[in-house]
C-alpha cells in the first residue's frame, strides 16, 4: 500500500472515530432527562372543588367578587325566603341615609296579617319598633313581618316591590323580578343563584345587616316569644354571620351563607336542594373548601388615597388621586400575594372635578398583572387666576428676601 493511500485510511479512521463520539455526545444529551418547565403559578381552576348535590350553586369570594365554583348558575328559579335578602337590604341601607330610624313604630296591617307561611302572627294594628320586626325578618324569616317592613318603608307592598326590582337592576341582577317581598311563591317570582351571590355580596357590605342575619335565638314581644334562625351555620360554622335560608315546594331548599375568617368572606348560594341536610352539607362542604384553599387579598379601597398629581395652571400645585374602583384578588394558600403597583399619570391640566381620569394604575401580584385601574381626581382644582399668580410671585419673592 503506497503512502497516500495509507494516509487516506488514517483520515477515514480518524473521521469514523470523532463522528461516532460525536454520535456518542450527542445520545448523551438527548438521553439526559430534561429540565422541568418552570411551573405556572396556582390558579383557582388548580383546586377542584367538593361535591355539589344541589341543582344550582356559586361560590364567590365576598371581596373581590370573584367566582370560584358555579353550577347551572343562571337557571331561573324560585328563591323562597331568600328574597328576604333584598328587604333587609333596602330597610337597613333606608337606615343608614337617615329615611328611618329602627326605633320608629311601625304598624301591622291587614295585609300582613293575611301572609301566612312562616310568621310570627302579627295582629292588624300591633305596633313595635321597626327593629323587632327587622329581627323578625332577619332571624324567624316571617312573611308578616316582611310586608310590615315594606309597607313602613315605602307605603305599600306594591311601591316596595318596585323598590326591590329597581334596585336589583343598580346591582346589575339581570335575572331576576321580584313579585313580593317575602319569598312566597308567586308567578314570576323568580332569580337565579348568580343573582343572588351579587346581591349577597352587596348585602354584607350594609351596615348593621349582618348583625342581625347572625343572630340564631332572639327574644321577641319582650320575651313572649322567642325566634330561632333556620340558617344553622350561623351557630354551628365558625364564622358564619348570615344570610338567608329558604324553602317552598316549588323552590325546595335554598341558602346564601356567608363566612368570614382573617379578612376573607365567602359567599356560598344553593338553590333547589332536596333535603334541608344536602343544603347544608353542600354550604358546608364549599365553604371548608374555600377556607382550606383560598384567601382574599384587599389591594386598592376605592376612596384610599395613593398619590398626589402636578397640577398646571392650577390654584394648587396637585391633587390627590384614587382608585376608580376597588381592587381586590382571589389567591390561592400556594401563592405568595407579593404585591406591586405601576402608576402612569396623565398631564393635568386645571381645572379639574373631582372623579376626572387622570391616570391609570396597573396591579401585579406575584408577576401576574391582575387589574388595570384608572385613577381620578380626589377633588376639584380650580384653574389659577391673574391674582392666584401675582399671590404667588409676591409669596416667592417674599421668601426668597
Amino acid at each position: 500500500m503506497d503512502s497516500k493511500s495509507q494516509t487516506r485510511k488514517t483520515r477515514i479512521s480518524g473521521a469514523r472515530r470523532w463522528m461516532a463520539l460525536a454520535v456518542a455526545v450527542l445520545m448523551t444529551f438527548v438521553s439526559m432527562p430534561t429540565a422541568p418547565a418552570a411551573a405556572a403559578p396556582p390558579g383557582i381552576e388548580s383546586v377542584p372543588p367538593p361535591r355539589v348535590d344541589s341543582p344550582s350553586c356559586v361560590v364567590m369570594d365576598a371581596v373581590s367578587g370573584e367566582v370560584l365554583f358555579e353550577k347551572d348558575a343562571h337557571v331561573k328559579r324560585t328563591p323562597a325566603s331568600v328574597t328576604k335578602i333584598m328587604t333587609l337590604v333596602l330597610a337597613f341601607e333606608d337606615v343608614a341615609s337617615g329615611k328611618v330610624k329602627l326605633t320608629d313604630e311601625a304598624v301591622a296591617s291587614e295585609n300582613a296579617w293575611e301572609m301566612g307561611g312562616t310568621e310570627v302572627w302579627a295582629e292588624p294594628g300591633e305596633t313595635m319598633p321597626l327593629d323587632e320586626w327587622l329581627k323578625a325578618v332577619a332571624v324567624a324569616s316571617a312573611n308578616d313581618a316582611a310586608v310590615i317592613v315594606a309597607e313602613h318603608l315605602a307605603g305599600t307592598e306594591e311601591a316596595f316591590v318596585a323598590r326591590m326590582n329597581q334596585r336589583a337592576k343598580e346591582l346589575g341582577m339581570e335575572n331576576t323580578t321580584f313579585k313580593n317581598p317575602h319569598g312566597l311563591d308567586e308567578e314570576g317570582h323568580e332569580t337565579t343563584a348568580m343573582d343572588l351571590a351579587i346581591l349577597s355580596r352587596h348585602a354584607v357590605t350594609v351596615p348593621h345587616l349582618l348583625d342581625y342575619t347572625k343572630i340564631y335565638m332572639q327574644e321577641f314581644r319582650g320575651g313572649k316569644n322567642m325566634l330561632t334562625n333556620f340558617n344553622k351555620l350561623v351557630y354551628l360554622y365558625p364564622g358564619c354571620d348570615g344570610l338567608k335560608t329558604g324553602h317552598t315546594s316549588k323552590s325546595g331548599y335554598c341558602i346564601s351563607a356567608t363566612a368570614e375568617r382573617d379578612g376573607s368572606r365567602f359567599i356560598v348560594v344553593l338553590m333547589g336542594a332536596e333535603t334541608p341536610d344536602q343544603r347544608q352539607n353542600d354550604a358546608w362542604r364549599l365553604l371548608d373548601w374555600c377556607f382550606a384553599n383560598f384567601r382574599s387579598l384587599k389591594i386598592l379601597e376605592k376612596d384610599e388615597c395613593v398619590g398626589q398629581a402636578r397640577v398646571l395652571k392650577g390654584r394648587t400645585d396637585t391633587v390627590g388621586f384614587m382608585p376608580e374602583r376597588p381592587v381586590a384578588v382571589t389567591l390561592t394558600k400556594a401563592d405568595k400575594g407579593e404585591v406591586r403597583r405601576t402608576i402612569v399619570l396623565d398631564q393635568v391640566v386645571a381645572p379639574v372635578k373631582k372623579g376626572d381620569v387622570i391616570g391609570s394604575v396597573q396591579v401585579e401580584v406575584d408577576g401576574r398583572v391582575m387589574a388595570t385601574v384608572p385613577l381620578v381626581a380626589a377633588e376639584d382644582v380650580a384653574r389659577a387666576s391673574f391674582l392666584d399668580y401675582a399671590l404667588r410671585y409676591l409669596r416667592a419673592f417674599t421668601i426668597g428676601r
